[in-house]
């Protein structure tokens, strides 16, 4: 595997100033905690990642009383982005190397209408028992999903590492079927979800931490945002509603966030617990929750004024074409879109 240097933006820089037809794994009736009249109907295909949560918790305290959000539940970008290509959901809450992939290809005309938070601090590399560093893997499979934000932050962790020639086999996954190869002894490492890296060490005593996103430099770590995406067809027909859900996302929710935190960790165990997940505890939750940095109204409108968005796609876009990841430079002026922001 041939990989070209790259650039990466300061994710200081970026936050200065104002700062994933598929099927879904499930789609439980999830439990609401406070009931609300809804005018309007969304379907909303969701990763079990903690900012997405957020739109769960808007759908959860009412705070957005002229919607209601039904929720399909996804294991990563591709499969749910199939999904609303198909028409089985509305919008969808994705990390933000997916649609790129999507976009290069011209599967459909769609639009990233907000930010759920920048996640970049919450990636890590995960190896098997014996490995002790990334050098470790020269030779040895790692299971993870092609062209994703899993990908990208592999890709960055090799190069920062010097590594980027060195020959591995990547094996494309699901990140729960990623960690049950690896739990098995059937790949040398992944790069998992967060909320199941305590799973993996609890059934894979000795497996190790090969690279923590949290742990790199603030300034070469690589801007990896979560994003609210759509289609324009779905922006004409269902405007208002989206409008609706993502001024409630930036205003109350993250107002909640910030705070009465312990309440939205409670919130987020009972959203796990109805995704099907194994039990989770605050302290389980606390920090994945909390490793985001989320965006309230005012610093979502000052990103997608100064077009910080834009720029961090950018330098995805870049790594995934030197690295053969997309055809080529997806249209990021379509991609991004200010329709819904704007009137927050």
């Amino acid at each position: 595997m041939s990989n070209s240097k790259v650039s990466y933006i300061s994710r200081r820089n970026i936050l200065k100033g104002g700062v994933a037809a598929g099927a879904a794994l499930a789609a439980p009736n999830f439990f609401v905690g406070k009931a609300h009249a809804a005018t309007e109907k969304l379907k909303i295909g969701i990763i079990p990642a903690y900012s997405f949560g957020l739109y769960w918790l808007v759908q959860d305290q009412g705070f957005a009383p002229g919607v209601e959000m039904d929720f399909s539940v996804f294991p990563s970008g591709p499969p749910a982005i199939e999904a609303m290509v198909g028409g089985s959901v509305d919008a969808i809450t994705v990390g933000s190397v997916p649609p790129l992939a999507a976009m290069a290809r011209k599967v459909a005309d769609f639009r990233e209408i907000s930010i759920c938070g920048d996640a970049s601090g919450l990636f890590t590399i995960v190896g098997a028992p014996g490995l002790s560093s990334l050098s470790d893997l020269e030779g040895k499979k790692i299971a993870v999903t092609s062209g994703s934000n899993f990908d990208f932050f592999l890709g960055v962790a090799l190069e920062q590492a010097g590594l980027a020639d060195m020959p591995l086999t990547r094996i494309n996954m699901e990140p729960i079927d990623a960690q049950a190869a690896l739990i098995a002894g059937a790949v040398d490492a992944t790069v998992p979800l967060a909320t199941s890296r305590k799973l993996i060490f609890d059934k894979l005593p000795g497996a190790s931490m090969l690279a923590d996103g949290s742990a790199m430099p603030i300034d070469a770590r690589p801007s990896i945002m979560d994003v609210f995406m759509t289609t324009q067809q779905t922006i004409d027909a269902k405007g208002e509603a989206l409008t609706q859900a993502v001024a409630a996302f930036h205003n109350e929710a993250v107002g909640m966030l910030r705070e009465d935190n312990d309440a939205v960790v409670q919130r987020m165990i009972a959203w796990q617990e109805s995704v099907g997940r194994a039990g989770v505890t605050a302290p389980e939750v606390e920090p994945l929750l909390n490793g985001y940095f989320y965006f309230n109204t005012e610093e979502i409108k000052d990103v997608y004024q100064r077009g910080v968005l834009n720029k961090a796609l950018a330098v995805q876009s870049e790594f995934l074409v030197e690295n053969k990841r997309i055809p080529n430079m997806p249209d990021l002026d379509a991609l991004v879109s200010d329709q819904i922001v704007s009137k927050i």
